[in-house]
């Protein structure tokens, strides 16, 4: 009997280290600010994980983002997701791979996107 605990102490060990990993990982804040400092309107934004090749809807709607204002989203699943927007009168910039649970922001400058 004492050996058989023993040999299941490290097993439950592992367990505990596997369900509080997977914990972690559930509990991660998938909140993303999006910032328009750009000075232009944006007219469309796209997001979607980075494993989706498909950019999908455009998550504004009918909606724009005038420059100097945010929006909110809240896209799901924790890990690496792609932003697109489009600007008024054309012009469109890109950023990929940004892990939502590491970074809250992503920022609209001229020409470009940036991840904080």
């Amino acid at each position: 009997m004492l050996r058989r605990l023993a040999l299941s102490l490290p097993l439950l060990a592992a367990l505990a280290a596997l369900t509080a990993t997977q914990a972690a990982g559930q509990s991660c804040d998938t909140s993303i600010e999006v910032v328009n400092n750009s000075g232009v309107q944006i007219d469309e934004l796209y997001f979607n994980p980075s494993s989706n090749s498909n950019w999908g809807r455009d998550r504004l709607g009918d909606n724009v983002l005038t420059a100097g204002r945010k929006a909110s989203f809240r896209p799901g699943a924790g890990g690496a997701y792609d932003f697109r927007v489009v600007w008024s009168g054309g012009g469109e910039a890109e950023i990929r791979g940004v892990d939502i649970c590491a970074v809250s922001r992503v920022v609209a400058t001229r020409g470009r996107l940036l991840a904080e």
